[in-house]
């Protein structure tokens, strides 16, 4: 049997419910190849079923099968959207001071709370983009310079009045502050585009107040307009998940996945997934 064929094998597997061999399954996948993102993806399947028993073999087997400086880097970006930061800023450090490295060190950092060592890997980049912008403004949230942080997403929103995610900071930011007032008329005033976006940031402000049933309305209707939005889906599997529709949840997480793998969105679903299980 080929290495798909197995993988559909097991993706079958979980789909009618048969857990159980799942993870001996998915390491005598991972034994038998020697590429890194086989391996990657193994990991991800075994994440997406609750059950980190052999996480561990997987992560000897993917630190012995990097070869490159490339692959290390892509492999670091994998296992931090999984949900393992410290192990992939382990392998960040091997790689130098670039740009892309000090980034994906700083996303690390962030997902570990280091939020000043993270503003310092940020800063020292050289060719800033949005994203490094809108991780600075959480940055500073989160360490409680909330007057800086609403700065720093405003002027971020001056250069980027249409970019999705400097949106969602911007709208955080001010909550993060205090000015949750503020922060919905922002979002009001943008859904009169009725874009999938705009839909989609209302149901981001709206799960943040705690306003679940909004939050729900407005992803779907970004969802409905576009079927591949992240940030609309994302905030969808967080409200069935919050509902207790948690196989519902799993799937959007599992489309999430489809659309744009690795993506941190997924690990947020599934974690909460887990909350609301336990």
């Amino acid at each position: 049997m080929d290495t798909e064929a197995e993988f559909a094998a097991v993706r079958k597997d979980i789909s009618e419910g048969r857990l159980s061999e799942v993870p001996l399954k998915i390491r005598s996948i991972a034994e038998s190849s020697d590429e890194p993102f086989t391996i990657i993806k193994c990991m991800s399947l075994l994440k997406s079923v609750g059950d980190d028993s052999v996480m561990l073999d997987l992560m000897k087997m993917l630190t012995s099968s990097l070869k490159d400086d490339e692959t290390r880097l892509q492999s670091a970006i994998a296992l931090r959207s999984l949900g393992y930061p410290s192990n992939a800023l382990g392998f960040l450090k091997e790689l130098g001071d670039g740009d892309r490295v000090l980034r994906e060190s700083a996303r690390c950092l962030m997902d570990m709370e280091e939020y000043d060592a993270a503003l310092d890997r940020l800063r020292a980049i050289a060719e800033q983009t949005s994203e490094d912008g809108c991780m600075v403004v959480e940055s500073l949230s989160s360490l409680g310079e909330h007057s800086d942080a609403v700065r720093e997403a405003s002027s971020l929103l001056s250069k980027y009045p249409k970019d999705y995610d400097v949106r969602v900071r911007y709208a955080s930011a001010l909550i993060s502050a205090g000015r949750q007032k503020e922060a919905v008329k922002f979002v009001r005033d943008g859904l009169k585009d009725k874009s999938a976006d705009s839909n989609a940031l209302a149901g981001y402000v709206m799960w943040v107040i705690g306003n679940v049933k909004s939050a729900g309305a407005y992803s779907s209707r970004a969802v409905q307009i576009d079927n591949k939005h992240v940030g609309g889906m994302e905030v969808l599997g967080l409200c069935l998940a919050e509902k207790g529709e948690i196989d519902k949840a799993r799937i959007v997480a599992g489309a999430i996945n489809e659309v744009r793998p690795g993506d941190k969105a997924v690990l947020n679903i599934l974690s909460y997934c887990e909350l609301k299980s336990s």
